[in-house]
């Protein structure tokens, strides 16, 4: 069999397979077997090319469910309450230390024996160095994410990383063991090694060496969170790590040094592309190794070897390398198919390989421009898609800062570590400081346009789109072309009817946030916590196309209430801000109070808060009331109030409180969900917005109890994820935000699953 056959024929079609395989609904791999048989027959028979590529896609979709199978049936199984353990475990990466919790992960060894990677959280701050072993007393519950339309998926995240379970430390539960001594534990001691040798500069040049730590050994924690702020708006987030750029221009000026000093030795080479080649695949191998063999970076590896290996009598084409890289990559290890930055980087090359392809120009700065035009370009889909967001100005920064990190910055940095001068760090870490100082002063005006999600067929023809656009001769449909990239840019979803409110709980973990939306205006209640509105709300209200809030309303200050307000206030500019405890902010407010009441678009607000007496042990019952009432339908959001401030509603309001909706006090505790007025409100459907296996045990097995015995529906956001109702004329029923389900992720949670 030729190679062009075994690259460009079938190799692609096990690649689709893997791929697509994470697509599936279900994980049963028998059909698919018997699937392969067939084809395999009918080639034999009718020796068509097409039945080929159909049993190269079966393989690769057998192949995928057969290896992620196993590590599925690794992942910590589900229960409602965290379980703890008696572990062993072995730190076996660098770990992040933050304000409030020291993170990282280790290598656990069960008491039955069984091995596993778990996530772990500190709260006590303790060190863990890594490669050290300990014995610890852990609460472990397994990785249930949060699930709404877009944001981020900690399932997939973790199964990329095979990450079995997260664990919380029990505090002075720890016990010191000898450290471990494997070749996984010495890589990792050696790369602390080497960014500890940045403490005396860090002093001077903070944000400089905290640069330095992710560009050199791969400690992104190292940079604060308002670093990466700076980095979004900016487009640079691909280039604040070791990433497969860093290693393969860094590859390549191994390669050009070693040529240059091969010019000058008193012998002649006989063939000194070897030893050039040889120098590229070192260093690349050298620079993964001190990145702790990320995930990008074994990429940009194994390209590397792949073209020393077959470039000198031109074995393989480009189309050809890139296919047989994935194919390796994903022999490997298929969930990288999971990660986000599996895909930005190697569809990212495709573009530019696309876009060169056939196209030999004279002019290498006509070629410079052409190859930054495609990669901007393509970003805009890509990034749009994924992140929900298109910095503005990024092929512009991208154009001068990729040579400037890449050319300057990483090997001024590596060339500090390896040569022992205090000046030549120093320099290293003044320049990496000018650098962010000048970031910092760009990403203040730098433009963001945030697109809302549209439907997957529009994503599919923008994406054709730039395919055509990207060709030397597709001028005849690039207009239209254009047209598409616009459609998809602006597209704004449906907006509910005049006299109807779209309700949405999100799904953010342990916290609450309800978005209400009218034919012209929109209101979020609550953000949940600081981490929440970053990661999930606030790329969920983009995608829905919000853009602007009319009113703000934080029940009370309490983290998983209000956590997210400086966010969402700077983002999404709210016009009005309506709190319950007025005295806890630093920007212009307004008290929710009894009686307030307004109408958007036949649609009817209004506050029910009652007067709030001393309480000195929480700030509960100060939480704002929200009754909203559409088309003779109404939902009551109550916050986090509890059974005495809803027994003062029930005095003031009695069964003027009766809603077909109830989110439910507290996220359910037994504190809030008074019997009276449960009974009074009697709601079709309660909702309680709480997070997986949480702590405090929300919502709590009396409120299930109670709710059941009045044949009241809940709905949890736990095990639903985000879920939405339209107050209409319509009959009241609940959508997921999540539409579909591949079959490698377990929320939404079927209801009868055991937990």
């Amino acid at each position: 069999m030729s190679k062009t056959l075994v690259v460009s024929g079938w190799l692609p079609w096990w690649v689709l397979g893997v791929c697509g395989s994470y697509l599936l609904p279900s994980p049963a791999i028998l059909p698919w077997i018997y699937a392969f048989f067939i084809l395999l027959v009918l080639r034999v028979f009718t020796r068509w090319q097409v039945f080929l590529f159909g049993c190269a896609l079966c393989a690769g979709i057998i192949f995928a469910l057969w290896r992620t199978d196993s590590l599925l049936q690794n992942q910590w199984p589900l229960t409602d309450k965290a379980s703890v353990q008696n572990i062993t475990l072995t730190v076996s990466d660098i770990p992040q230390y933050e304000q409030q919790r020291s993170r990282f992960v280790a290598q656990v060894k069960l008491p039955d024996g069984r091995q596993q990677q778990w996530l772990l959280t500190d709260y006590s701050k303790q060190r863990w160095p890594a490669g050290s072993r300990w014995q610890i007393k852990a609460k472990v519950r397994a990785i249930i994410g949060e699930a709404n339309k877009v944001g981020f998926n900690r399932e997939a995240w973790a199964l990329a990383n095979h990450i079995s379970a997260q664990a919380t430390v029990v505090k002075g539960q720890r016990k010191a063991l000898p450290a471990a001594s494997g070749w996984k534990e010495k890589l990792t001691s050696w790369r602390v090694w080497c960014g500890g040798r940045w403490e005396t500069q860090s002093q001077i040049y903070p944000q400089g060496v905290a640069l330095i730590k992710a560009l050199t050994v791969g400690e992104q924690s190292a940079l604060p969170a308002e670093a990466w702020q700076v980095f979004r708006p900016l487009g640079l987030n691909h280039l604040v790590s070791i990433s497969g750029l860093h290693v393969g221009m860094l590859a390549m000026l191994a390669a050009w040094f070693c040529s240059k000093s091969l010019q000058y030795l008193p012998f002649q080479i006989s063939q000194p592309w070897i030893l050039t080649r040889g120098a590229a695949v070192i260093t690349a191998i050298v620079y993964s190794a001190l990145a702790g063999f990320a995930v990008p970076t074994q990429r940009s590896m194994l390209m590397i070897i792949i073209l020393a290996l077959t470039w000198r009598r031109g074995y393989l084409r480009a189309f050809q390398i890139w296919w047989l890289t994935i194919a390796l990559v994903l022999l490997f290890d298929p969930l990288a198919v999971l990660s986000v930055g599996f895909w930005l980087s190697f569809l990212l090359v495709a573009v530019l390989m696309w876009a060169g392809e056939g196209v030999n120009h004279k002019f290498k700065l006509f070629q410079l421009v052409q190859a930054q035009w495609a990669a901007g370009l393509a970003s805009v889909v890509l990034v749009a898609f994924c992140f929900g967001s298109v910095p503005v100005i990024s092929p512009l920064v991208n154009a001068l800062a990729i040579p400037w990190f890449t050319l300057v910055l990483v090997p001024i940095a590596l060339l500090s570590m390896i040569v022992p001068l205090d000046f030549l760090r120093t320099f290293a870490a003044y320049l990496t400081e000018k650098t962010m100082q000048i970031l910092n002063t760009i990403a203040e005006y730098a433009p963001e346009y945030y697109p809302a999600h549209a439907p997957l067929a529009l994503w599919l023809l923008a994406v054709l789109s730039v395919l055509i656009l990207l060709l030397p001769r597709g001028w005849y449909l690039r207009p239209l072309c254009l047209l598409i990239l616009l459609l998809m840019l602006s597209y704004r979803p449906p907006r509910p009817a005049q006299g109807e409110a779209l309700i949405r709980v999100w799904d953010v973990g342990q916290g609450l946030a309800v978005s209400i939306s009218t034919a012209g205006h929109e209101l979020l209640f609550d953000t949940g916590t600081a981490y929440a509105a970053q990661s999930v709300l606030l790329p969920n209200l983009r995608a829905a196309g919000i853009r602007q809030l009319d009113t703000l309303v934080l029940s009370h200050n309490d983290a998983d209430h209000d956590g997210g307000a400086v966010l969402i206030k700077k983002q999404l500019q709210p016009k009005k801000i309506i709190v319950g405890q007025i005295n806890a902010y630093q920007f212009p407010v307004h008290p929710c109070t009894a009686g307030a009441n307004w109408q958007w678009d036949n649609v009817w607000f209004e506050f029910l808060n009652q007067p709030v007496a001393t309480n000195k042990k929480g700030k509960n019952d100060y939480s704002c009331v929200l009754r909203v009432v559409s088309a003779d339908k109404a939902v009551l959001i109550t916050g986090d109030l509890g059974k005495k401030g809803e027994q003062a509603l029930l005095k003031a309001y009695g069964e003027k409180l009766f809603s077909q909706i109830l989110v439910l006090g507290h996220h359910g505790s037994r504190y809030s969900s008074d019997a009276a007025f449960i009974q009074t409100v009697a709601p079709q459907y309660a909702v309680a917005s709480a997070g997986f296996a949480n702590p405090y045990g929300h919502p709590h097995i009396q409120v299930q109890a109670l709710l059941a015995q009045e044949n009241i529906s809940l709905l949890r956001t736990d095990r639903m994820g985000g879920i939405q109702a339209t107050l209409s004329e319509q009959n009241l029923s609940w959508q997921p935000l999540q539409v579909y389900k591949p079959y490698w992720q377990r929320k939404p949670i079927n209801q009868t699953s055991r937990l």
